[in-house]
C-alpha cells in the first residue's frame, strides 16, 4: 500500500509540470494573434499605424524619447493630474497592469499629460509618488502642448479633441498597447475592467510572439 502511495505521489510530481505546460500551450492566449492596427488586414492600407519619434520630460526631469523604449513593448495613455473622474480610474486600472508585469523588463508605461500648463515635473512627480510606481518603468511626461496633441491625434489615434486650436482639449479614456516596432497592437477602454483584463492577455500574446521568434 505504501509503495502504491509513493508511486502515486511521484506520478503527480512528474505529471504536474506537463499539465501546466499543456495549459500554457493550449490556453486561451496560446494560438491567439494580434493584428497590427492600421495594417492591410484591417483597413486595406499598406501602411500600419506607427508611433512617431518624440521627446518629452518625465516626472524625474529626464528627457524621454523612443530610445527609452527600445526593445520594449509599452502601454500608453493620456490624462491630466486634476481630472476628477475618468483619469483616476484609468490610472488605477493601468496600475493593475503595472503590478502584474512590473518584474518583466520588456514592458514599460507612458502617460502623457494633456494639460502641460498645469502638470509640471513637480506635479507629475507627486502624482507618480501617490501611485507608488518605479520611474524607470512608468514615465509620466509633459512637453509642448502642440507636440503632445499631435502625438495623440496622429500616432495613437485613440483620442477625441474638442475645441478650436490652440484652446482644444483631449478627452481619452483609452489604453494603447505598442509593440517593439512601435506599431499599435490594441486599444482598450480603461473604464471597463474586462477590457483591462483583455489588455493583460494581449500583452502576454505579444510577448509570446517575440519569444517564439527567438
Amino acid at each position: 500500500m505504501k509503495g502504491l502511495f509513493k508511486v502515486l505521489i511521484l506520478s503527480i510530481i512528474l505529471i504536474t509540470p506537463l499539465i501546466w505546460g499543456l495549459l500554457w500551450k493550449y490556453g486561451k492566449t496560446s494560438y491567439s494573434t494580434l493584428p497590427i492596427m492600421g495594417s492591410v488586414e484591417m483597413t486595406g492600407d499598406t501602411t500600419p499605424w506607427l508611433v512617431s519619434d518624440f521627446s518629452f520630460t518625465d516626472q524625474t526631469g529626464k528627457t524621454i524619447t523612443q530610445n527609452d523604449f527600445k526593445d520594449k513593448i509599452y502601454v500608453a495613455n493620456f490624462f491630466f493630474a486634476t481630472c476628477p473622474d475618468v483619469c483616476p480610474k484609468m490610472n488605477r486600472n493601468m496600475h493593475l497592469v503595472y503590478e502584474k508585469f512590473k518584474l518583466d523588463p520588456e514592458i514599460k508605461y507612458l502617460s502623457h499629460t494633456v494639460h502641460p500648463e498645469h502638470d509640471s515635473v513637480k506635479v507629475l512627480a507627486e502624482y507618480a509618488r501617490k501611485l507608488q510606481v518605479d520611474p524607470n518603468i512608468w514615465h509620466f511626461v509633459t512637453g509642448k502642448k502642440n507636440e503632445i496633441y499631435e502625438m495623440a491625434e496622429q500616432s495613437y489615434k485613440a483620442v477625441t479633441v474638442e475645441g478650436d486650436k490652440p484652446s482644444n482639449f483631449i478627452h481619452s479614456d483609452k489604453l494603447i498597447l505598442v509593440d517593439k516596432e512601435k506599431h499599435i497592437r490594441g486599444i482598450y477602454d480603461s473604464q471597463d475592467y474586462k477590457d483591462v483584463m483583455r489588455l493583460q492577455d494581449d500583452i502576454i500574446i505579444v510577448l509570446k510572439q517575440y519569444h517564439d521568434k527567438k
